[in-house]
């Protein structure tokens, strides 16, 4: 028995951001609880600049292939609102094991999409840098999908996970597919067309995702479920854009309507 056999319970449930932190809707009382939000995007901000935000939960030890492997659900976690650059976690929000019980596949979720730069009226932008894999950096082959090699800190080569792992990047919804920053792909899937168990109802809209697809292999190592981080970086970055997109988001800020900001 594998592994991939007995992973159940993975939550599926997206809980997005804090946008239940607001119950009124008077003007008084949401530049108040505005003033609190600014202090806490502040702590936003550098809890996700450490790196270490709501990262996989992964075994101590190896796993024993014929051991039970479940990952809990996630009802409990939120998904961070990301500004900026930042390298961090995600939150396993879906799993899937083919019928032959040798390919896995698990939705990382990371962050939420935020909206358009007041500086300059254009829509945030999401660049995936890089990509880590139990703490060593992935090398892709020339798709920007399927996983060539690794590298740990000291620059060492780990060919290991060669053609054993792809990884897909999704910038905003299923239908926002993108590769790494210096790789390039033309011929890019919607995650629904990816995740076999999903159909065209898995928008993820406002969503920043992944999808990752193991196949096991006993004699690599291939027996349980890697830490992944991601270093991503979000175009919106100026403190005027972060603060206002914050205070008029409805979805996960304050949702103070723009017509009572003087933003000039």
């Amino acid at each position: 028995m594998s592994w991939f056999e007995d992973l159940v319970d993975v939550g599926k449930t997206v809980i997005g951001g804090v946008s239940d932190f607001f119950s009124s809707n008077s003007l008084g009382s949401n530049l108040a609880k505005t003033a609190l939000l600014g202090y806490t995007l502040n702590r936003v901000n550098n809890t996700v600049n450490k790196s270490n935000v709501n990262q996989i939960p992964s075994p101590n030890a190896p796993v024993d292939p014929g051991v039970r492997l479940q990952v809990p659900p996630a009802s409990d976690y939120k998904v961070p609102v990301v500004y900026g650059a930042a390298t961090f976690g995600g939150v396993i929000t879906d799993a899937f094991l083919t019928s032959d019980r040798l390919n896995m596949y698990y939705v990382i979720t990371l962050c939420e999409k935020t909206g358009t730069k007041l500086s300059n009226s254009t829509a945030s932008a999401f660049v995936f840098n890089d990509v880590f894999l139990n703490d060593n950096r992935v090398i892709f082959q020339s798709d920007g999908i399927t996983v060539d090699y690794m590298i740990d800190r000291e620059g060492n080569q780990d060919i290991s996970v060669r053609n054993i792992v792809q990884i897909y990047c999704y910038a905003g919804s299923s239908a926002t597919p993108v590769v790494p920053e210096y790789y390039t792909n033309g011929g890019l899937s919607p995650a629904y067309d990816i995740m076999p168990n999903w159909d065209t109802t898995y928008t993820m809209n406002d969503l920043v995702f992944a999808i990752v697809k193991i196949t096991y292999t006993r004699d690599k190592g291939i027996s349980g479920v890697p830490t992944m981080q991601f270093s991503i970086t979000n175009s919106m970055s100026l403190p005027g854009d972060c603060i206002y997109d914050y205070m008029t988001n409805t979805r996960y800020g304050a949702g103070i309507d723009p017509a009572d900001i003087n933003a000039s």
